[in-house]
């Protein structure tokens, strides 16, 4: 069913179309394809860092053989007089080698922080640009505090994955690699060692991490769980003090928190539970012997001896390293993987970049349009209007009837599970959203600010650019100024989070001076004036007929006076429209609305009272 309702002022404000900047977050279907993607806008510095560790690693396992080369110079075989200028040259070409060396690790160094740091500023921006696209729909699925986690502590995980995980690994397999090529150098006789103790220590490895990635992935979601009970905690600590709830909380808190303890213990057991240590003891002792074995029986120098036995000690420490290594690369897998899960949730996207932008007209229409918010209890159903531009409609009807509901349909907050929203004859959905919603503004009723100055807060959606005067204007029409010229630093006073700084009333007032400031041709309101007082009210209640002058205006309001004046009237009930028309109109035909209305329908309230409240209107 449509209804024409009185047609209004067309508007002629460009609107702010500009697209949403950020990056797009295109999908991977896995996270090593994800990663890979990220490592190549830091390819430089993964480059510096592999030839520095090679360089390093290269020069660390040449200090034996140069030690060797020095022992060889001062014990010479059957008595021969020690060469001390061949000493003093080695000892000169071990200092150039260390020097060398160490500016190989700065540079190594550099870079890989370089290159993780890097890594997490992206991976927080990317998980957060997907965020700031994601429908009401997916936050309503998810808790606040374990996105807050995953944009955080998920994306921290990945510097650590890569410094000193990924270091430590790549030192790793150099420090396994290159003294084995080297002993390979001094006599390939003696490879047997550690070659099997190689291949062991690579089959113990991938055992290892096989055991390890569903313990990374356990604590990374019980960190994510805690983080958000203590973010829901937080967030509703009026409530949590104002009702004694506090024992329960932190009940429930330290359940989670003893959780993710477990969970880390659990991983540290796990990691704990490595042999590779005793892998290398063996590999050393099976050398020894056989280096003493050559030796004795003529074919191996001292100096050999003494390299090798060196070359197989530096492999003590990736040894060692190794679970630790390992232990940091699958818990910034684990943390990729949930940060991957966020950027790949297209059902939850809602933002879409170049679509239908133009100015708005104003005109509305909803053709049975149905929407739950599961999808198994629809909250609207079969909603079919039309408003023309510049008109004025008034939603009535009990709590819990859809009213709030349907304004979220309007800038495509949510979208329809049924039918379409047209916003001048253009599907909500085809519209480019950020052109689309510069230009419909909702006044909600719970006003939400920002830990900002005023003056951002009432720029909010208009850009920081807005000039000062814009703001005062809007500001004086929202009868907010007096107010904020009185506090300590004016526009520039900084509110607290969500305006807790603020009375009720002037949080309310702010949100319809950030309202104007962007020169909606859609406006929503949702109750806004509930919590002003009277004086206050009517005002403010003369401003807001001004400010909705050739705009098109959606008003949800208990007060009769309001909903009396109103173009053209909506009345729902259990997310129907039961009827619509006129105030005079519904009167004369609607049942339900005059039971609604009965207490104010005869007598000076009737006709006089502007604070005249509806006892189910709101």
């Amino acid at each position: 069913m449509t209804t024409d309702t009185v047609p209004g002022t067309k508007g002629t404000a460009d609107p702010a179309a500009a697209p949403p900047a950020g990056p797009t977050g295109a999908t991977h279907d896995s996270v090593g394809r994800w990663l890979l993607s990220q490592m190549r806008r830091f390819r430089w510095y993964i480059a510096v860092h592999l030839l520095g560790s090679v360089i390093w690693q290269s020069l660390t396992a040449a200090v034996p053989l140069v030690i060797g080369l020095a022992f060889d110079a001062i014990l010479k075989e059957n008595g021969a007089p020690a060469d001390f200028g061949t000493f003093h040259a080695v000892v000169a070409g071990l200092l150039a080698l260390v020097l060398v060396r160490g500016i190989c690790g700065i540079a190594a160094t550099y870079s890989l922080e370089a290159f993780a740091s890097g890594l997490e500023r992206d991976a927080r921006a990317g998980v957060f640009a997907s965020l700031l696209r994601k429908s009401q729909r997916f936050f309503n699925r998810h808790r606040t505090g374990d996105l807050s986690a995953r944009a955080t502590g998920d994306a921290e995980s990945l510097n650590l994955m890569v410094s000193p995980g990924f270091d430590m690994a790549v030192d790793l397999a150099l420090n396994i690699a290159i003294p084995v090529v080297f002993i390979g150098l001094v006599d390939p006789r003696l490879l047997l060692s550690p070659v099997v103790f190689v291949l062991l220590f690579a089959l113990a490895m991938a055992e290892h991490g096989r055991r390890l990635e569903p313990v990374s992935d356990l604590t990374r979601e019980h960190f994510g769980s805690m983080t958000a009970q203590a973010t829901e905690s937080i967030a509703g600590i009026e409530v949590v003090q104002s009702t004694s709830g506090t024992g329960q909380e932190r009940e429930r808190f330290d359940r989670l928190a003893a959780a993710y303890r477990d969970a880390a213990v659990r991983q540290a057991h796990t990691q704990a539970l490595s042999f590779p240590p005793l892998l290398l003891v063996l590999a050393t002792a099976g050398a020894l012997l056989h280096s003493v074995y050559l030796l004795r029986a003529g074919s191996l120098g001292i100096g050999e001896l003494v390299a090798v036995l060196g070359l197989m000690g530096t492999l003590r420490a990736p040894t060692q390293l190794a679970s630790f290594s390992i232990g940091l690369i699958y818990f910034g897998l684990s943390g990729a993987q949930r940060i991957l899960e966020i950027i790949n949730d297209r059902d939850g996207d809602v933002e879409r970049g170049g679509g239908h932008a133009a100015p708005i007209a104003g005109e509305v229409v909803m053709e049975n349009v149905g929407f739950g918010y599961d999808s198994d209890k629809p909250v609207l159903r079969e909603i079919s209007f039309r408003v023309a531009p510049g008109a004025t409609v008034a939603l009535v009807g009990p709590t819990g009837s859809g009213k709030s509901t349907l304004l979220h349909l309007l800038n495509h907050t949510y979208a329809p599970d049924q039918g379409r929203v047209l916003i001048d004859g253009v599907d909500a959905a085809e519209w480019d959203q950020a052109s689309l919603r510069s230009q419909i503004a909702v006044i909600e009723q719970d006003v939400v600010l920002f830990s900002r100055t005023i003056a951002e807060n009432l720029s909010f959606g208009a850009g920081p650019d807005v000039d000062r005067a814009k703001l005062e204007e809007a500001a004086r029409t929202a009868q907010a100024h007096d107010f904020i010229m009185a506090s300590e630093h004016g526009y520039d006073t900084v509110v607290g989070e969500r305006g807790v700084t603020l009375s009720g009333g002037q949080r309310q007032r702010l949100a319809i001076g950030r309202a104007l400031v962007t020169d909606p041709r859609i406006l929503a309101v949702d109750d806004a004036t509930s919590a002003v007082d009277s004086a206050t009210e009517h005002e403010l209640q003369l401003a807001m007929r001004r400010a909705s002058a050739g705009r098109t205006t959606f008003l949800i309001t208990p007060r009769l006076s309001r909903i009396r004046a109103a173009d053209h009237i909506l009345v729902l009930d259990k997310g129907r429209i039961v009827s619509q028309g006129s105030h005079e109109q519904l009167l004369r035909d609607c049942e339900f609305y005059r039971r609604i209305f009965a207490p104010y329908t005869s007598g000076p309230t009737a006709t006089g009272d502007a604070g005249a409240r509806t006892e189910e209107g709101s």
